[in-house]
């Protein structure tokens, strides 16, 4: 048995993934070389040219699903017209009018992170957030360069899809260091009442010494000052357990539906 009933639902927790996911893909592509954003009514894609075969910086989120079938025709012409090969659509396992309707279309399930969420007043402070060593103007070439070692892609893909820190009103973007040195980095993005966590990554050697954990609580105190009242993510196998430690609950997963062009 559970300890306790999650006061964020399941219905609130979907509810937020749209307006959440639509707010993420705007300030990410703000930051890329060469990104834009593509928006029809109930669609936002990002679509990254100088990033052709990462699909996560190709992501599309959707209303619901009767949006997402009128936008799809449109969205394979437009990835196809700027040389992208590879993109994303982002469904929760629950939908299964879409999920037929991508599998019919040629996208291919690629990953299943956890949809995670609790209210902010549930999170579970970690040991030693205040002697976190960090910064919420983080230098762009710091920023790059956790962001290529914490999820193991070249560092010029990173220069590509992150040329500036991502910036806005409702972003906030830090980087913790350990030793002197970059190691980790979060980014919570507000949309209405709800603080959307994206970006988690640390360096290898410094996994291991809640480092994520901390700069994520920190972000979102900052957040519950600025009126959110809910804190949503998409947890990799990885970040699972970080995540339930600060008192996120499960909801399901938010599947990842892939179409990528095939090899020449």
């Amino acid at each position: 048995m559970p300890r306790y009933s999650p006061r964020v639902t399941r219905e609130e927790f979907l509810a937020t993934q749209f307006p959440g996911l639509a707010s993420w893909i705007r300030a990410t592509a703000a930051a890329g070389v060469g990104s834009r954003v593509h928006e029809r009514d109930g669609v936002i894609a990002q679509v990254s040219p100088s990033a052709p075969d990462a699909s996560l910086f190709n992501s599309v989120t959707y209303r619901d699903a009767g949006a997402l079938r009128t936008a799809l025709p449109e969205l394979e012409s437009i990835y196809a017209e700027d040389g992208v090969r590879a993109w994303t659509v982002w469904a929760h396992e629950s939908d299964a009018e879409a999920s037929a309707l991508l599998r019919e279309a040629g996208h291919a399930l690629d990953s299943s992170p956890e949809g995670m969420g609790c209210a902010l007043d549930e999170l579970i402070a970690p040991d030693g957030v205040n002697e976190l060593e960090y910064t919420e103007t983080p230098a762009v070439e710091d920023l790059q360069l956790v962001l290529a070692e914490g999820y193991g892609f070249p560092l010029e893909l990173s220069r590509r899809v992150t040329a500036d820190v991502p910036a806005g009103p409702s972003t906030l973007v830090a980087v913790a260091y350990l030793e002197g040195r970059p190691a980790c980095t979060a980014q919570v993005t507000i949309a209405g009442e709800d603080a959307g966590v994206y970006a988690v990554a640390t360096v290898p050697d410094a996994r291991g010494r809640g480092l994520a954990r901390r700069l994520q609580y920190a972000l979102l105190e900052r957040a519950g000052a600025s009126g959110a009242r809910t804190t949503t993510l998409q947890a990799s196998q990885m970040g699972r357990g970080v995540y339930a430690a600060l008192g996120y609950h499960s909801f399901g997963p938010m599947n990842m539906w892939e179409r990528r062009a095939p090899a020449d």
